[in-house]
């Protein structure tokens, strides 16, 4: 199901994923969207993102991938995982793009993976497109 909306600048479509209940925490969900390949996917603790399927680093299939809380560190010899930023893991090369903003977390060039809005309406999952 797909209907519109108007934003600043250009019309976004809004389509229905899936239920709330159909996608546990930690999991990804494949939509497409016309030509486009949609990954939505559920960060545990912090709802829902929605990012193009293709990886930046070299066009792995992100819904293949998995989530993890992203490592970090205050100095040298330490690293804990950050619970309130996570990172989804292409299954290629173990590349790491940031969930919320789809900026890879080690900068190879300029490239980054598209992010479209995402939003639970009625117990539904929707991605504005």
């Amino acid at each position: 199901m797909s209907t519109t909306e108007q934003t600043s600048t250009r019309r976004r479509q809004r389509h229905v994923v899936c239920g709330v209940d159909e996608l546990a925490p930690g999991s990804t969900r494949l939509h497409a969207v016309g030509h486009r390949q949609i990954v939505v996917g559920h960060v545990p603790g912090h709802g829902y993102v929605a990012l193009s399927n293709y990886c930046a680093h070299q066009g792995g299939p992100l819904s293949a991938g998995s989530f993890e809380a992203m490592w970090t560190a205050e100095k040298v010899g330490e690293r804990i995982q950050d619970p309130d930023r996570w990172v989804l893991i292409c299954p290629y090369h173990n590349f790491e793009i940031d969930a919320a903003t789809g900026c890879p977390v080690a900068r190879l060039g300029t490239a980054r993976t598209a992010t479209y809005r995402v939003a639970v309406e009625a117990d539904e999952i929707v991605v504005y497109v």
